[in-house]
Formats: C-alpha cells, sequence, structure tokens
C-alpha cells in the first residue's frame, strides 16, 4: 500500500494547486487524476480574472486573449457596453493552462497518478485508506490528509454523508473560425429564455477572428438538452446567427456546474472540499476558478501548518475562507432573481441599467467580474 501525507482527489486546477503548495513545503503528496490526459476532456470558458496571476502565480503562456469588458443583450436584443479601463480578463487555453498547473506541481515534489478513481474511503487512526482503481487494478492509498477536489460530482464527499444536493447546469460551447466580432476584446453576453432558458449565452473572443460561443441552461426550466439551443441560437437567434453565419466549428466541449451549493461543512476529520466539491462557484455565471484557487491556497496554508505542528487545525480552513462565502451567496441570491424575472421585465432591467450612463460609469470604475456584489453599495 503506497503512504502519503497528502492526497489530493481531481487534477484540475485546484487539486493542482493544493498538491503544489503542499509539495514545495516537503510533505508527501499525491495527485489522482481519473482521465489518460490532462486537460481534456475541456469543460471551461477559460475566463480568468487578471489579478488571479499574480495571485496563485498561473501560467502566463495559457493565456490567448485580453478583456477589457462586455456587450450585453437584452432578450428583445437592446445592448449596452461595460468597459474597463484596464484588463478585466485573460481568456486562456484551458488544455496549456491545466497541463502547466499540473508540471508545476510535478516540479515541486507532486506525485502524479493518471487514470485512477477513488471511489470509496475508510478511516483509521492515521487518516484514511482510500479504495481506488487504476485502469482496471484494484489499488489502496494511504493518506494522513485527502483532499475532494473531484469537481461537480464529488464521489468521496457522499460517502462522508458532506455531499448537499444542489442545481445542476448543463453547458455546452463551441470554438468557431470566422466569427464576426463586435471586438476582439469584449466577451458578449445574452440573455433570453427562448435560446438560453434558466442561464445565459456567450460569444468569447480567442484571437483572430477566432471565438468561443456557447450557453448553459438550466434543466428545472427545459427538458432539451444545451445542444439543442446552441443549434437553435446559431440558427434563429437574429444577433448569433448573423455573427456566426460563416463560421466553422472547430472544437465541442461542454461540462456541468453546480450552482447554489452551500454544504454544511467542507471539512470533517482530516477530511477537506475545495472547488466545485465544496460550492466555490459564481452562481452567475457559473465561474469557479478564482474562488476555487482562492480556496485551494487557503487549503494547502492550512493543511501545511497542521502537518507540521497540529493536526486538530484543521477547521481553520473552513474558518478562513468563510469570510468570503458572503460574495458567493450573494451571486446565489442575484441568480435566483434573475430566474424569476420574465424575458418582458429582463428587458426592462437592462434598459434602464444600460440607459443610465451614470450607474454604468460607477459599475466600470468599482466592479470586477469578482466582486459582483459591488453593483448592490453603488
Amino acid at each position: 500500500m503506497k503512504t502519503f501525507e497528502v492526497v489530493v482527489v481531481g487534477g484540475g486546477p485546484i487539486g493542482c494547486r493544493v498538491a503544489y503548495l503542499t509539495s514545495k513545503n516537503g510533505w508527501k503528496t499525491l495527485l489522482v487524476e481519473e482521465h489518460k490526459q490532462v486537460g481534456k476532456p475541456v469543460h471551461c470558458t477559460g475566463k480568468i480574472y487578471v489579478k488571479a496571476f499574480k495571485e496563485f502565480e498561473l501560467p502566463k503562456e495559457s493565456i490567448v486573449n485580453e478583456v477589457e469588458g462586455a456587450y450585453f443583450y437584452s432578450p428583445n436584443n437592446f445592448s449596452f457596453k461595460i468597459s474597463k479601463s484596464k484588463i478585466d480578463s485573460y481568456i486562456v487555453d484551458r488544455e496549456i493552462f491545466d497541463l502547466k498547473m499540473v508540471e508545476k506541481a510535478v516540479d515541486a515534489g507532486t506525485h502524479l497518478m493518471m487514470e485512477t478513481k477513488c471511489y470509496d474511503l475508510t478511516k483509521n487512526v492515521d487518516g484514511y485508506i482510500l479504495r481506488s482503481k487504476y485502469k482496471n487494478e484494484k489499488i489502496e492509498l494511504k493518506a494522513k490528509i485527502v483532499v475532494d477536489a473531484e469537481g461537480w460530482n464529488p464521489i468521496l464527499s457522499k460517502k462522508l454523508g458532506l455531499y448537499e444536493e444542489t442545481t445542476y447546469l448543463k453547458g455546452l460551447q463551441y470554438e468557431m473560425l470566422d466569427v464576426d466580432l463586435n471586438n476582439e476584446k469584449f466577451v458578449e453576453v445574452y440573455f433570453g429564455k427562448q435560446f438560453f432558458p434558466g442561464f445565459f449565452g456567450w460569444i468569447v473572443p480567442v484571437r483572430d477572428g477566432k471565438a468561443r460561443v456557447g450557453l448553459c441552461i438550466n434543466p428545472k426550466y427545459t427538458s432539451s438538452p444545451p445542444s439543442y439551443y446552441l443549434r437553435k441560437a446559431l440558427k434563429d437567434h437574429p444577433i448569433i446567427s448573423r455573427k456566426t453565419r460563416k463560421a466553422k466549428i472547430v472544437k465541442i466541449f461542454g461540462g456541468i456546474i453546480p450552482i447554489h451549493r452551500f454544504p454544511r461543512k467542507s471539512f470533517v476529520g482530516r477530511f477537506i472540499l475545495v472547488g466545485d466539491s465544496a460550492g466555490h462557484v459564481k452562481s452567475t455565471t457559473g465561474g469557479g476558478l478564482y474562488f476555487g484557487l482562492k480556496a485551494a491556497t487557503i487549503a494547502g496554508e492550512v493543511i501545511c501548518e497542521c502537518l507540521e505542528k497540529n493536526m486538530k487545525n484543521l477547521g481553520l480552513y473552513e474558518k478562513k475562507w468563510k469570510i468570503w462565502e458572503k460574495e458567493l451567496k450573494f451571486t446565489s441570491f442575484a441568480r435566483k432573481i434573475l430566474d424569476e424575472f420574465s424575458d418582458k421585465e429582463l428587458n426592462k432591467v437592462l434598459r434602464l441599467i444600460g440607459e443610465d450612463k451614470k450607474f454604468l460609469s460607477k459599475i466600470e470604475d468599482k466592479c470586477s467580474s469578482q466582486n459582483q456584489s459591488q453593483v448592490f453599495r453603488l
């Protein structure tokens, strides 16, 4: 049986961040990933808050575009623009981004096991025994501390009773060539229940006419799959159809996003949840990288402290990340309000915002994509 001080389950950016921090500080760490290749399949649009790159030392070689603002389109196609004076976000190549995150963890000393799925665990005196499957072979792994970074469907959290049923969005995205863009430095966001029930659609510029065109839907409002609505938007949406008339699909990717997830506890014993597993996702946009990385950093630091000094201090992780949980709860509150609006009501709200130049100016000056609650303080 292989023994480690830390086992991180899930080789995405969140899990990699924890593994990097614990390995860098000298603790024997294993990173477990169920897929054959890092960064595949891609599940994310790849829009990351600019300050995250410095805050978490993210791989700049993954950047493919810089975002300075956004165009918003109401259901009746009224539009307005929010433009930042500085770069707000980067668009990344997620395959490169994920690969570099794994490489960084491995370079710091992390052991990596691909094609490995942890399906059960048992508590023992020193931590946990993880029952796992490596390719077709059943194996056991021993860990003093386990970090659950599995994503939207955390198997191990369910085993420990930490799992909370929540709302799941289904997303689908095409990477397309020859998209007619407003501005390659601005993302485009589209609302309307006819095409995007329970969420919104987007066009995210990459570079040189390449863009990611996608949407999410909430199954609460429709039984049709996201592929139905994306095809419909490309064919019938009065603006998206025009912009993609000559475009060609070069990649297809999608995924599932948990929103409104607030587990009663994000740790128990020597077991920690981070990222999507713990609900570190903005319910307004579905974005989880910034807050997931923020939680992963706290987790890595607290784990190192516990291994060095006192294992009973693992609860500090929850205490520290809960300081900014109110921002996530705000996005949940805002998403529920948005979901209650009819298209007619949303047309009115977006027009009021778009025609109030003073309000737009305040948003541009004082708000960011990561601190959305600032809007209510303007």
